[in-house]
């Protein structure tokens, strides 16, 4: 894979993930919408985008090196935030079973949608046909 597209790669990830905090800013405390319902949804809307970009940018389906590199830095990085989110919960009301499910069902869609729509078969429905 070139530098070139390794770093658009890249770029789409972080994108992602700026577009996750303004989503969730945006449903969360301007609209008041709350509950794994809008996760979910804003997690589709994010698999969506990196979907879309990823076959825009690389004209043809990511290779396994390259869909690896977006899920690890999309995925990791969320998954890192919400490790601190359930390090906060902890230390300030203490961390249950409960609050384990509730931070898991809110965390997972992000990189388990994510991973669905960068399947081959998702991914080539984005990608321009030549003609």
């Amino acid at each position: 894979m070139g530098d070139l597209k390794r770093s658009r790669i890249t770029i789409i990830a972080v994108s992602a993930i700026v577009l996750f905090f303004l989503t969730n800013y945006l449903a969360r405390f301007l609209f008041g919408l709350t509950g794994v319902l809008v996760s979910v949804i804003v997690a589709a809307l994010i698999a969506a985008y990196i979907s879309w970009s990823v076959a825009r940018v690389l004209k043809r389906v990511p290779s396994s090196e390259e869909r690896a590199r977006v899920l690890w830095s999309y995925g990791g990085f969320l998954g890192a935030l919400f490790v601190a989110w359930a390090a906060y919960v902890g230390l300030s009301s203490g961390l249950n079973l409960g609050a384990v499910i509730f931070l898991l069902s809110h965390y997972l869609p992000y990189p388990a949608l994510a991973h669905l729509m960068l399947s081959d078969r998702v991914v080539g429905k984005f990608v321009a046909e030549p003609g």
